[in-house]
């Protein structure tokens, strides 16, 4: 299924990282900021995290996303994730890594994405906590899911 049939059909987004506290965690956040009317999930596939990265937190809040909304989020795995994912529902991953752990989910198995795929890019967008960049990795984000908001 091709991303914009995926779309189509939507019934919400999940998006998806190793630890669910800065790539997916902002998309998440940033997409109900935006007021996207799909039901939002995000998820990690490596690592067991209980609060949001202090760079993720400040990209939020520069963004004008509510610092109750930032406070309210819980980084979740996706093996917690499975059972509330719904029919219809289009995953994006931020590596092809992420999307073989997500095509391992049934409602997402053949609805799971790369985050850049929305800009029309094969392109995996690595964890900025190995490289430090985190501004460039929160722009890059921000603009797929502004994209993806236009889209829906």
């Amino acid at each position: 299924m091709s991303l914009g049939q995926a779309l189509e059909r939507a019934t919400g987004l999940v998006f998806v990282c190793s630890g669910n506290m800065i790539r997916s965690a902002f998309a998440e956040l940033y997409a109900r900021h935006l007021g996207c009317d799909l039901p939002l999930r995000s998820a990690a596939t490596t690592y067991e995290n209980d609060r949001l990265h202090p760079a993720t937190r400040a990209a939020l809040l520069a963004r004008g996303v509510a610092r109750e909304d930032i406070d309210r989020f819980r980084p979740t795995h996706i093996a917690r994730l499975r059972e509330s994912v719904s029919p219809g529902a289009v995953g994006f991953g931020m590596t092809r890594g992420h999307l073989a752990v997500m095509r391992g989910v049934p409602e997402l198995e053949h609805s799971s994405f790369l985050l850049l795929s929305i800009q029309g890019r094969d392109e995996e967008l690595e964890d900025p906590l190995h490289d430090g960049r985190f501004d460039e990795s929160f722009a890059t984000i921000a603009s797929c899911v502004e994209d993806l908001v236009a889209r829906l």
